[in-house]
């Protein structure tokens, strides 16, 4: 929408006519005011306010104002056989209760700034008053496909044409779903009043006229200027960042585009209410909130364990587990529906190739994967075909498809994904000592590829090397369990059944100078030699940390001792069917964590095993609830 100043004098002083107006004598409101075929269109200009929002019209000042100011405009006006008796009212009365939607769906969309002469030839992209782009043929002399009945009338504020029909207004995504009444009547009322909740309307003093200051000396104001934004809008997918943002218990997360951009082209699934409150009871047993949780952040600066303590909710008052559900559930559904299709890969991975229409009548099947607009990406297997969440009613808008669905699609491995933490990128927990170092794998010697190739390889070819305190002492490292790996990687713990495995790796492993890492002892680093086949054998036990609501402490359970033989890449299952009992999911600074140690005895030691050990990463593969 133009961004208008205080006042119109101010507004039609920028905008102030050209000297190829001089030739005329008559403003596009007088033009109007002569021409009986623009009666209707006339009384409607009368009666419709100039908003700078949806809820903040400009005081006094109507779309008759523009028309008879010096702001230079061209004006598409439909004549009278454009409304049936029945629009024409309907008009009337719009102007009188939502003169927002009037100037929305109607005025804006006729008027464009600057003088726009069918002549000359040429075809032009026009930016109207309400931000649609509409094509203005000079040669076939239409605008948006409709033959003008007059045209290039002269007035001294720009120039005139006339239309027998009126121009056709598309909602963007954004306006489809925030006019109330149009969300109603397609069954997403609840979407709507989503998106309703995340407006911040505020006051601009800057751009606001002052008036006389009341008997106190507080200024008063004979034209204020007030602006709208929404946070599903915002550029970042997913904030407050971790800077200077200590009072905030949860993350807020938008779209990660705008999408009433009108240059987009996004197709963007909206579920309907049914949809939405059947997709609600599915997952709200993952969003089961503790009233307190520890902060971990504190425990872990200060190296000791911290009284627990509560957040300071994100609105500075109370912010209850109830309201974290709500908050954290409903954003978790929306944010996902959104895919710009220009980011959408070909089955050759390349993006930027696609036409909408190509795209929609296969539903992306030969996509290589879906991307959306909060990063996520989107991959069929065995047991989901991502070209579902394409099924519903489509509806056109000016910056895309909507698609009407009567169900949330996204499948178990979205929605509560695996936590995978990547040892060797994860900051270890309440530990002030080093205990291990990562280690890089390289590939370049042929005996070295086939040693590696037959004991297994490791997740992004690194691994973590723990070492023990003494020669004969046994190593404790605490991992916290946020999710570091994958395509969804900001994957927290969720309220729910997990089984919690290490990856451990041979002792016996590939380092980035090509040796053979061979690790005995205290930091033991030696390079592989001839005779050196017996593997080191481990026995680890893992000690889960987590909330449990008591208000003092993590909760702790301890696995039983489990025996690694040291032969190949492999995973120890430490616990099955764990049950979360409280959520983590988009809270920060709060998490759970896995201490992982040795149990060898100096017997057990002289028996082939080790009292240090290798780990790729710790699983959390998440099971059905």
């Amino acid at each position: 929408m133009l961004a208008v100043p205080s006042c119109s004098d101010t507004w039609d002083e920028h905008y102030k006519a050209d000297d190829a107006s001089t030739s005329a004598t008559k403003s596009l409101w007088d033009l109007i005011s002569e021409n009986p075929n623009l009666s209707r269109f006339k009384e409607i200009a009368e009666k419709a306010s100039y908003y700078r929002d949806e809820t903040h019209p400009q005081q006094d000042y109507t779309f008759k104002d523009m028309l008879d100011g010096s702001l230079l405009v061209t004006l598409w006006a439909p004549e009278n056989d454009a409304f049936t008796d029945a629009e024409y009212q309907q008009w009337l009365t719009l102007a009188e209760t939502r003169g927002y939607t009037v100037q929305q769906q109607l005025m804006g969309n006729s008027i464009a700034l600057w003088r726009q002469v069918a002549t000359g030839g040429g075809v032009d992209t026009l930016t109207m008053l309400n931000g649609k782009k509409l094509i203005f043929d000079k040669n076939q002399f239409t605008m948006n496909s409709i033959a003008l009945n007059q045209k290039n009338v002269a007035a001294t504020n720009g120039t005139l044409h006339t239309l027998k029909t009126v121009l056709p207004f598309q909602y963007n995504l954004y306006e489809y779903l925030k006019d109330g009444e149009n969300a109603a009547g397609k069954g997403l009322s609840r979407f709507h009043n989503y998106l309703v909740s995340q407006d911040t309307t505020y006051f601009s003093e800057s751009s606001s006229i002052e008036g006389t200051p009341d008997i106190n000396g507080n200024p008063t104001y004979v034209d204020s200027v007030y602006f709208t934004t929404n946070m599903m809008l915002h550029q970042s997918h997913r904030f407050p960042t971790n800077t200077n943002t200590d009072q905030y218990l949860t993350y807020d997360e938008s779209f990660g585009d705008n999408i009433q951009g009108e240059d987009s082209a996004f197709i963007m699934l909206l579920p309907t209410d049914a949809a939405w409150q059947k997709a609600y009871d599915k997952l709200k047993g993952l969003y089961n909130y503790a009233n307190i949780y520890l902060d971990k952040d504190q425990v872990n600066t200060s190296g000791t364990k911290a009284s627990s303590l509560q957040f300071i909710p994100i609105d500075k008052s109370s912010l209850n587990a109830d309201s974290l559900l709500e908050k954290n559930l409903n954003m978790d559904l929306v944010s996902p529906l959104c895919f710009n299709l220009n980011v959408q890969p070909n089955a050759g991975g390349q993006k930027g190739r696609w036409k909408m229409e190509d795209f929609m009548a296969e539903k992306g099947a030969s996509a290589e994967y879906f991307l959306n607009t909060f990063g996520d990406t989107l991959r069929s297997d065995d047991n989901w075909d991502k070209s579902t969440l394409l099924d519903g009613v489509q509806v056109e808008v000016s910056n895309g498809i909507g698609i009407i669905t009567d169900e949330w699609k996204f499948p178990h491995k979205f929605y509560k994904p695996d936590v995978i933490v990547e040892v060797g990128y994860r900051s270890l927990f309440n530990t002030s000592e080093k205990v291990g170092t990562a280690y890089n794998v390289g590939f370049s010697n042929s005996t070295a590829k086939a040693w590696v190739d037959s004991t297994g390889r490791v997740s992004h070819d690194n691994f973590y090397y723990i070492y023990p305190p003494t020669a004969t002492g046994n190593p404790k490292i605490e991992f916290s369990l946020v999710g570091t790996d994958g395509e969804n990687s900001e994957s927290e713990v969720m309220s729910g059944k997990y089984d919690i495995g290490v990856v451990m790796v041979p002792n016996y492993y590939m380092i980035s100078t090509d040796s053979i890492l061979y690790t005995f002892g205290v930091n033991g680093n030696a390079a592989v030699v001839d005779g050196d086949t017996i593997p080191l054998k481990h026995k680890i036990q893992g000690i889960l940390s987590y909330c449990d609501n008591k208000g003092t402490k993590d909760a702790t359970v301890t696995s039983e001792l489990m025996d690694y033989s040291g032969e190949k890449v492999d995973t120890l299952w430490l616990f099955t069917d764990f049950q979360f009992p409280y959520s983590y999911k988009n809270l920060r600074k709060t998490y759970p964590s896995i201490q992982l140690t040795t149990k060898t005895s100096s017997t057990e030691r002289k028996n082939g095993y080790s009292n240090d050990f290798c780990i790729d990463r710790i699983i959390l593969r998440s099971k059905e609830d």
